[in-house]
């Protein structure tokens, strides 16, 4: 076995608080091929890097997740953020003139009937689609749990989640949900929903897909022994370079 593969079969088995820290270092370090990227307080690149695209925060004890983030220094990313404030302005503006329309006509409607009506005002949800897809882009939130008796994930979205046939990782099922928009049935609003992918190890875990809703679906899995479930979520093209360059052979727990 390899020595991360050694650690990690024995952290499975008897976790404690510090095995569960150094089960994420273990998870980074298979990871590093894909984030050849400075570290960060979650804030700034360490160093003022404005090279990089991304950056990734220092692992803080008990943390579950492993953050990278667009690096706020860099010129690319600073043009994209201009870019999607711009369309954002745009929608606050739109909605605006739609709340200043609709007061105008409640209040003449008030004179009329001698009634007051409800006017709509402008909230984040008027940002539309465009806030929430740079928010995506800009980051990847890397979720790790392990040695549970059951996983469960809940998440919305317009398409199921499904096995991928994109990436196929020995002694892994991948499942994998790409970026997509869709309306709230409650709020008629348009959302948008980020990229996600699930990476299932262990040879005892057979995830599974329910739709609970409208636009609600729940990913879980029982295993019958230790098992390691990752979970990648926004920018698209980072989670397939994650999928791609991570050492998920030293990951393999049960092979």
């Amino acid at each position: 076995m390899k020595p991360i593969l050694v650690v990690l079969v024995a952290l499975l088995a008897q976790p404690t608080h510090g095995d569960s820290d150094r089960l994420m270092v273990a998870v980074l370090t298979a990871m590093r091929p894909a984030l050849p990227f400075p570290e960060s307080d979650g804030v700034m690149p360490a160093g003022n890097n404005t090279e990089a695209l991304w950056m990734v925060r220092v692992l803080q004890p008990g943390d579950t997740s492993i953050e990278v983030i667009a690096n706020p220094l860099n010129t690319v990313n600073q043009l994209r953020a201009a870019r999607a404030m711009a369309q954002i302005e745009n929608n606050i503006q739109a909605a605006q003139r739609r709340a200043a329309l609709q007061y105008d006509r409640a209040v003449s409607e008030a004179k009329r009937t001698g009634k007051s009506q409800d006017v709509d005002g402008v909230t984040l949800s008027d940002e539309g689609v465009a806030g929430a897809k740079i928010d995506a882009e800009s980051h990847v939130t890397i979720d790790v749990a392990a040695n549970e008796p059951s996983f469960k994930f809940a998440l919305e979205s317009s398409i199921q989640p499904a096995v991928s046939s994109m990436a196929v990782i020995p002694g892994a099922v991948v499942l994998a949900m790409p970026s997509n928009t869709f309306r709230d049935s409650g709020t008629n609003i348009e959302r948008y929903a980020e990229a996600q992918t699930f990476v299932f190890l262990g040879r005892a875990v057979v995830p599974e897909v329910q739709k609970r809703a409208d636009h609600q679906f729940e990913v879980f899995a029982t295993p019958t022994s230790p098992a390691l479930v990752i979970r990648l979520r926004g920018n698209e093209v980072l989670i397939a370079d994650l999928l791609r360059k991570t050492d998920w052979k030293s990951l393999e727990l049960l092979r």
